[in-house]
């Protein structure tokens, strides 16, 4: 069972969302889960990330919903994977503005679907979807970003910290006024199949064979 505990940014809270800044990240080595709490009637927004490939972090498997094992769970995974669970480790950010102080991340459940939500904090701003499960499961299982959502790493003061942005680069304003685009629906993944050995061919007996004189 994998159990959680909050990844500590190096750097609390800001308290001023100009003294963050971003960096661009490889988005293969990301995944964002939804985890289930308990008996999995509720579910929890887990970021995991491939630090090396020493290890691999999780598989998928399935479409509709992709079922995630989190095999960070089964060893130490110290250096090779990272893990962030809660508003310590990750928040959204659009427009180069850091929203961790207005919005939390949520997983809910919407008419046979499990939606990632940036829900405000105050009621006057605006809900913003940002990902899809494509299905439901009480299980771990990969929510698919919406299109022009990504992930990309905090910084500060230059320094890369391990806290984790879903990072859009409209406006907050123009987000609230759009219809979400869904990401296409992933192709589930499979091992290429090898090349057959190729047979030699063989003489035919009825044909004559042709000497050459010496």
């Amino acid at each position: 069972m994998l159990g959680f505990s909050p990844l500590l940014s190096s750097v609390p809270a800001p308290a001023q969302t100009s003294l963050f800044g971003k960096t661009e990240v490889t988005q293969a080595n990301y995944v964002a889960v939804a985890a289930p709490i308990g008996t999995g009637a509720k579910h929890q927004l887990l970021l995991i990330e491939q630090i090396n490939n020493s290890r691999p972090c999780w598989s998928e498997s399935g479409s509709n919903p992709t079922l995630i094992d989190p095999l960070l769970s089964t060893f130490n995974f110290s250096g090779i994977c990272g893990r962030s669970t809660d508003a310590n480790g990750y928040s959204i950010r659009t427009n180069d503005v850091d929203l961790g102080l207005k919005y939390s991340l949520a997983v809910v459940r919407q008419n046979g679907d499990m939606v990632l939500i940036g829900r405000p904090q105050q009621r006057t701003d605006p809900s913003l979807e940002i990902g899809r499960v494509l299905g439901e499961t009480n299980g771990f299982a990969k929510i698919n970003l919406n299109a022009g959502w990504r992930f990309t790493r905090r910084t500060f003061d230059g320094k890369t910290l391990g806290h984790v942005y879903l990072t859009n680069d409209q406006s907050l304003a123009s987000l609230a006024g759009q219809t979400p685009m869904p990401a296409p629906t992933p192709t589930p993944r499979s091992d290429p199949t090898p090349a057959p050995t190729p047979t030699p061919a063989r003489p035919d007996p009825h044909q004559r064979q042709h000497r050459t004189p010496r």
